[in-house]
């Protein structure tokens, strides 16, 4: 009897030592949120050399970024067990004789805001700050990446969710980022007035670690358009950003063959002029009217069309108006129904899981049958009304009381992508310069009806994050839609997967559990005690029974 327990006993622990020493792990999750994606685990099998992740989140955490620890431990657990070439520390920054003060200010020099939590039940003074942050490092470069996904209007646990289904595809962007060798090529038109180069600094400065980047002017060569062709065939991808003069028939062929060749164009176009000085500086009234760009027969081909009408969505961004004169001036967000703040469709890796994006004096797009594939990225919310142009639009209207009732409609596409084989602009028409034409071809266009989408605000002259909002201090997703963007025309939708991935995450019912938080603490205590006595009246009455 005794030599029987003792092999069992022996059994028992070969078994515990194989758990600790052999890698094995079962994911039972329905979403499978314990093991690397398909792409991750590729990702991950062909790097070929060392990389160091630092996560600034150790030390003492507020409950939330705890839970956010344990998850990224599991991620980086993952990648770790597939490539050993990776090494993890997590850190403390507050680790140091240096005061709070000095650490978050030198944080910061490096690009690593600061998240101050405060307790919920107690408002409390002392505040904890957390960096949810990792930096990725070579021994060559390195990258940082963000860790906490904040969305504008997100709740407490919209944000941590989004954050967690979020890791796998941060982590793995940093680790493209670092080591990506060769780049595609990307042209930036700057002829036709697009958008100065300081307004969409920060959103270009993003694509640098992705792609090579290069200006193109499609009037630098008039006398030679098949040359002006044969560069632009070069890029993979042409980046059309607020353009505000018309494309003459030379310029349009040009860029029609380039899509009949494969090219892909993103384009954020404003079918409205507005003086926006007068608007918001000087009389604080302004005329819109419809803009000619002429490229209404180029966008038919492709299946679009961009509409003259203004967007008046009652789901829109704040503007900041000053009320009073001198020491009583008072600076009141008013909502501001010509700023549409649309949330992305979850139909498409572009748009899913974006959240909100920053529309100004947007317009509606219709999609017309070509045979091409058309999907709808982003559109207004129900509750919006066209408004026909010449209009005059005046900051007082902010300030008047909106009634939904003038608001019922449907939505519309305000950006769309087409994508797939389609007939070309010049099929039965002479071409204006002799060269080899197509009349037909695959490509990917998409078309934002918006100039101002890729645009930051300026501070003093200097470019701020895309999305971000100075007078507000509201964040927008239109950088993270934009590079979304630039990835799949590029060919990488392999990329998107990993950001569109959704993980379930149980949580526990904040009011119920405050309902009932006395009675979970007795049954704690009680039912252990409870399950500890039987236990033990088992155990007596069974070694009686053998005895006796």
């Amino acid at each position: 009897m005794a030599r029987h327990q003792q092999i069992q006993g022996l059994i028992l622990l070969i078994l515990i030592g194989m758990g600790f020493l052999l890698p094995i792990q079962c994911d039972l999750t329905t979403d499978e949120r314990y093991t690397l994606s398909s792409t991750g685990k590729k990702q991950i099998d062909s790097l070929e050399e060392s990389i160091k992740i630092d996560v600034f989140l150790a030390g003492k955490l507020p409950p939330t970024f705890q839970r956010l620890r344990a998850e990224i431990e599991t991620v980086l657990g993952n990648m770790s067990r597939a490539n050993p070439t990776l090494f993890i520390e997590y850190i403390d920054p507050f680790d140091t004789e240096d005061s709070r003060d000095q650490v978050i200010q030198e944080m910061q020099q490096y690009g690593l805001l600061a998240e101050t939590i405060v307790d919920d039940k107690t408002q409390s003074i002392d505040q904890t700050v957390v960096f949810p942050w990792a930096i990725l490092s070579n021994g060559r470069n390195s990258v940082r990446i963000s860790l906490w996904q904040k969305n504008i209007g997100d709740l407490p646990q919209e944000l941590f969710f989004r954050s967690v289904s979020q890791l796998e595809y941060q982590f793995l962007d940093g680790i493209k980022r670092l080591t990506l060798e060769e780049k595609q090529n990307l042209a930036v038109l700057t002829s036709h007035d697009t958008s100065e180069a300081a307004l969409i600094t920060d959103f270009l400065q993003s694509l640098k670690p992705y792609y090579n980047l290069a200006s193109f002017d499609l009037k630098a060569l008039p006398e030679e358009p098949k040359k002006t062709l044969d560069n632009l065939n070069r890029f993979d991808l042409l980046f059309v950003s607020n353009p505000k003069t018309e494309f003459t028939n030379q310029e349009k062929f040009i860029l029609d063959q380039y899509q009949m060749k494969g090219g892909s164009i993103l384009w954020t176009m404003d079918a409205l002029a507005l003086d926006r000085d007068s608007l918001f500086n000087t009389s604080g009234s302004a005329v819109t009217f419809p803009k000619t760009l002429n490229l209404d027969d180029y966008l038919f081909k492709q299946g679009l069309r961009l509409n003259s009408g203004l967007v008046s969505d009652l789901y829109c961004a704040p503007i900041v108006m000053a009320q009073g004169n001198n020491e009583n001036t008072q600076y009141i967000p008013y909502p501001w129904t010509y700023y549409p703040i649309p949330s992305t469709s979850n139909k498409h890796p572009i748009s899913k899981g974006v959240g909100n994006v920053w529309f100004r004096f947007a317009t509606t797009i219709d999609t017309l049958p070509n045979g091409a594939d058309k999907t709808v990225l982003t559109a207004s919310s129900p509750l919006n009304k066209i408004i026909g142009t010449p209009a005059i639009i005046s900051l007082k209207e902010a300030t008047i009381p909106k009634n939904p009732e003038n608001y019922q409609s449907r939505p519309y596409p305000l950006a769309v992508l087409v994508e797939g084989h389609y007939e070309s602009v010049y099929a039965n028409r002479i071409a204006p310069f002799k060269t080899a034409k197509l009349d037909s071809g695959d490509s990917k266009t998409i078309l934002i009806a918006d100039g101002n989408f890729a645009e930051s605000q300026l501070d003093k002259g200097k470019p701020l994050a895309l999305g971000y909002d100075k007078w507000t201090h509201n964040f927008y997703q239109n950088k993270a839609f934009l590079k979304n963007a630039i990835h799949y025309l590029m060919g990488h939708s392999d990329w998107l997967e990993m950001r569109s991935r959704t993980i379930e995450i149980t949580s526990i019912d904040s009011l119920k559990k405050e309902e009932f938080e006395s009675t979970i603490k007795i049954l704690s205590l009680l039912i252990p005690a409870f399950v500890l006595a039987v236990l033990m009246l088992l155990f007596r009455f069974l070694r009686k029974r053998a005895i006796g």
